[in-house]
């Protein structure tokens, strides 16, 4: 019995042990050891890594919670090869990245940008970080408030950041910045690869100063101020190449618009007469200019004089066509048609002495403000609208000769002190200084008070136009004429014509001759109306034909309309001078031209060489349209903007260098309606002194 029990007790004592010696055999199997305990400290700082804060040092390597340091080595996992990343993905710059984040991500689509941290490591996409207090990862594309997010919403260094985000390229507070509000951003942090924010608005356009600038400058709410956008010009690309080709489009467009400006036989061509319409009324009923030609001696004049019945006034040689005019006075009360048909039956060219009046509302007397200390504004709103001071620190006009054809300027205005090189009287007569010829003149060269569009360049001033015993000023063929002649021989190289009436044959052939010399003629359409036929010489084809707009860029309600409008221009209460030292407000389409004379004025103190051809391709190609994208009857190619019209003209010899001509083989290929058309009359009569533009044909 006892052994019996004793076996069994012996049984179950070694099931017990076997138990025991199981279990213990299984817990030494899991228990650690001394080197696998784990450091309680690091425990805690493994605990919610999301929630770690993330500082962003002024300066150093950026540390982020859980990251392998320099000099450590790499996760499990990471294949640290060149230019290969976690998980097979390319790394931008073809750098291996430190210092990442469990979980943080490189973004593949946006190659070679550098990190926008300093000390971060290359090839990350973080071009705008931000920071926030918990999940920081350097994505460039998360979005939300926290975190080093590409958009950098809500906080932190951003460029687009709120109204305090800081400048990307200074480490100044960016007061412009778009988004929501932010605080402070660190001092003196560099952010190389960052947008600048120092440009003022986003939708700030070209030209445009950003508000809160220096006192005086142009922006959104001075007085004259004109949004210059460059998609409203007709050549605007970023590339030379494509510029090349906007300005070839742009050219056959200009030469197709020409065009449609009537062309009239002029003396000694075929098919010419002298013989005025029948609803043409506009010349003296009394008096002929006959066109003689070198050979015609004094006592040949005379007899004709005699044959005719007619009793001569003036005789003038001609220079430009090579010819003697005469001025002759209609006797025996006869139709002046009719005499003029006699003559021409005679083999003499004649027609009516054509009469002109300048184009110009009542001005009215006025004192300009001074400028305001603060603003730095007056009531020359032209000055802001045409960013006149920003034109001036690179030209000024000097050295350029204007002649002005208009009445009298009255030379001893503080405005035009010095500004007068001389003068000519085409009339023949004393006259007082006018207030439309002192006007155009101050607009152009005022240096005083006002501030004149070339106030360096110097004028001609042309007394052609006399009040005589009528109210306005008007001018004849002879007068006018005769002063386009005497403003040549003196070397002026622009013509500036305030005034507008009917088609005058002989002076027609005259400005044609002034152009094929190198004179740029500029004139205004006139203020007779939407409703008007076209009026001379805006009307001519070798002539640059400008309207007017007011200070809201609207059109002048009493401008002519036509196929002849080339520009706008100021022209609607422009402050200018008076005789008398007095100050006026004077409206219409003449003290419009005058802006546009000044404008090619600074263009030919920067590039004396250029023709009136490449003169009416840059203004028409960098003027801003207002309204539409294309040229209209009202405003032709847009209002005139003397800042781009003197880029254009540099980029168009920078780019001719860039781009280059056609080769012969390309510009065979190209389709011809990119060329220059060789109907275009004044590009035939003018030589080019600069190079042309070629077409750029891209390469297969």
């Amino acid at each position: 019995m006892r052994s019996a029990n004793g076996g069994r007790f012996g049984q179950l004592a070694a099931v017990i042990a076997a138990t025991l010696i199981s279990a213990a055999l299984g817990l030494g199997a899991s228990a650690p050891t001394r080197a696998q305990v784990p450091d309680l400290n690091k425990l805690k700082a493994k605990k919610a890594p999301g929630n770690a804060p993330v500082q962003i040092p002024g300066r150093g390597a950026v540390k982020v919670p859980g990251a392998v340091g320099p000099g450590a080595p790499g996760r499990p996992g990471f294949a640290v090869r060149p230019g290969i990343g976690p998980s097979g993905i390319a790394v931008p710059n073809g750098r291996t990245p430190q210092g990442l984040p469990n979980g943080a991500r490189i973004n593949p689509a946006t190659p070679n940008t550098r990190s926008s941290l300093p000390g971060s490591a290359p090839g990350l996409n973080t071009t705008t970080p931000g920071s926030g207090a918990s999940g920081a990862r350097l994505n460039a594309d998360a979005a939300g408030a926290n975190g080093f997010n590409g958009k950098g919403l809500s906080h932190g260094l951003n460029a687009k950041g709120g109204p305090a985000g800081l400048n990307a390229k200074t480490g100044t507070a960016n007061p412009n910045a778009k988004g929501p509000a932010s605080g402070p951003a660190a001092a003196g942090a560099n952010l190389p690869n960052a947008k600048s924010a120092n440009a003022g608005p986003a939708n700030a356009r070209f030209g445009n100063l950003r508000p809160g600038g220096q006192a005086g400058a142009v922006g959104p709410g001075s007085r004259g101020f004109t949004n210059r956008d460059p998609r409203m010009r007709a050549v605007n690309a970023a590339t030379p190449q494509l510029r090349q080709i906007q300005r070839a489009t742009h050219r056959t467009e200009l030469f197709a618009a020409r065009r449609l400006i009537p062309v009239r036989p002029l003396p000694g061509e075929r098919n010419f007469t002298g013989v005025p319409p029948l609803d043409e009324t506009r010349f003296v009923s009394t008096e002929m200019v006959c066109q003689l030609g070198p050979e015609m001696t004094p006592q040949r004049i005379e007899e004709l004089a005699r044959q005719h019945n007619l009793t001569i006034i003036a005789t003038q040689r001609s220079a430009l066509t090579g010819s003697t005019l005469v001025h002759f006075r209609i006797e025996g009360n006869r139709p002046t048609r009719d005499v003029v048909r006699a003559m021409e039956t005679a083999q003499i060219v004649a027609q009516p002495n054509y009469v002109y009046v300048l184009n110009q509302d009542d001005a009215s007397a006025a004192e300009p403000a001074a400028a305001d200390a603060k603003s730095g504004e007056s009531d020359q709103y032209v000055a802001n609208k045409l960013r006149l001071a920003e034109a001036h620190k690179i030209v000024t006009g000097k050295g350029i000769l204007i002649a002005v054809i208009d009445s009298q300027v009255d030379g001893s205005h503080p405005e035009l002190a010095n500004a007068v090189a001389e003068t000519f009287d085409a009339v023949g007569q004393a006259d007082k200084p006018h207030s439309h010829g002192t006007g155009m003149a101050g607009a152009i060269v005022s240096r005083a008070r006002l501030m004149g569009i070339a106030p360096d360049a110097k004028a001609l001033a042309v007394h052609a136009f006399s009040t005589g015993t009528q109210q306005s000023p008007q001018a004849t063929t002879r007068h006018i004429i005769a002063g386009l002649e005497w403003a040549m021989s003196k070397g002026a190289r622009i013509i500036n014509m305030s005034f507008a009436g009917p088609y005058d044959p002989m002076l027609a052939l005259a400005m044609k001759k002034a152009a094929e010399k190198g004179a740029i003629l500029i004139a205004a359409v006139g203020n007779a109306g939407p409703k008007s036929p076209p009026l001379y010489p805006a009307a001519d084809q070798h002539v640059i034909g400008v309207t007017a707009t007011d200070e809201s860029d609207k059109l002048y309600k009493g401008a002519n309309r036509g196929v002849q409008v080339a520009l706008a221009a100021p022209g609607v209460d422009v402050m200018v001078a008076a005789p008398a030292e007095a100050y006026q407000l004077t409206t219409g389409t003449s003290v419009a031209a005058a802006h546009v004379s000044g404008v090619v004025a600074l263009m030919l103190e920067k590039h004396p060489e250029v023709d009136a051809q490449l003169v009416l391709e840059v203004l028409t190609a960098s003027a801003t349209r207002i309204g539409a994208n294309k040229r209209n009857e009202e405003l032709g190619w847009g209002l005139i903007d003397p800042l781009a019209a003197l880029a254009e003209l540099e980029a168009r010899l920078a780019d001719t260098k860039v781009a280059g001509n056609v080769p012969p083989a390309a510009a065979s290929a190209a389709p011809s309606p990119l060329r220059a058309p060789a109907m275009a009359p004044a590009a035939a009569a003018a030589k080019p002194a600069l190079p042309r533009p070629g077409i750029y044909v891209p390469k297969q």
